[in-house]
């Protein structure tokens, strides 16, 4: 067809010409890129599929999980979901993770970085030791029991805002945890008052099982950050998860606004 030797025979083997080489490197990249266009249909036939494995905070991942997941399934049924809940930083130059919601303060020229939104964090307290102890101001909680999130020693610098001032207050309460589940546990058993994601407490707070003390002030909001590696949008699953949240996620921040 082509008008040139393509084989070599030997006494004991056949192989290929020059020509036949340059043919072969050329074919096997045509057999390639079909094999490419059968993915590409397939992918349009049975929709975005495939892992996309989400890094973040224990609570907040749960947050996540149980909202976004969810929607993501109902739009997405091929995709399969993993939540990586831990409270230090995902290392998101590892390939075993696509993406990372961040809270507070992020810079990292590495990545991109969408904020989707931001959420404060209440104090509470049961409504007895609401009753019994009753702060007036964040002063009072100087000497009140109050529950920390950390991982050496109980106490910690707690900050309100009223009419634009911040005002701050050294707690030294009996007990911390590095868990705001754990604190969660611990409000609701009475032990004192602690300082919990709102999106954690709204639902207590409104069936009255916790109350938030010192509704006067408000908390510092954090902002909640959507990370990935550059070019991660190439990838259809990946982006399409990234679609979702940009949907979903700041409604979870609007069902609990700073004033309730």
């Amino acid at each position: 067809h082509f008008g040139v030797s393509l084989l070599e025979r030997g006494a004991r083997s056949v192989r290929l010409t020059p020509v036949g080489r340059k043919l072969d490197e050329r074919i096997r990249s045509i057999l390639a890129e079909i094999d490419l266009l059968q993915d590409i249909a397939q992918e349009e036939s049975v929709g975005v599929s495939g892992q996309v494995t989400i890094a973040a905070t224990p609570e907040f991942g749960g947050l996540i999980a149980t909202e976004l997941f969810p929607v993501l399934r109902e739009r997405h049924p091929n995709l399969t979901l993993v939540m990586r809940p831990d409270y230090a930083f995902e290392d998101m130059q590892d390939p075993g993770t696509d993406l990372a919601f961040r809270v507070g303060t992020f810079k990292d020229d590495r990545l991109v970085a969408l904020e989707l939104g931001s959420y404060s964090r209440w104090l509470v307290a049961t409504p007895a030791t609401q009753a019994q102890y009753a702060p007036k101001s964040p002063v009072d909680l100087a000497t009140l029991p109050c529950l920390t999130f950390r991982g050496d020693r109980p106490g910690g610098t707690w900050r309100f805002v009223k009419s634009g001032t911040v005002e701050t207050v050294e707690v030294s309460g009996p007990i911390a945890v590095r868990s705001f589940g754990i604190l969660q546990l611990l409000v609701r058993a009475g032990q004192g008052f602690a300082n919990l994601p709102s999106f954690m407490v709204r639902d207590e707070i409104a069936n009255q099982t916790l109350v938030r003390c010192l509704k006067d002030y408000d908390a510092p909001e954090y902002p909640v950050f959507l990370t990935f590696r550059p070019g991660a949008r190439n990838i259809a699953r990946v982006d399409a998860v990234i679609e979702v949240a940009k949907q979903v996620v700041p409604t979870l921040f609007q069902q609990c606004p700073i004033s309730s």
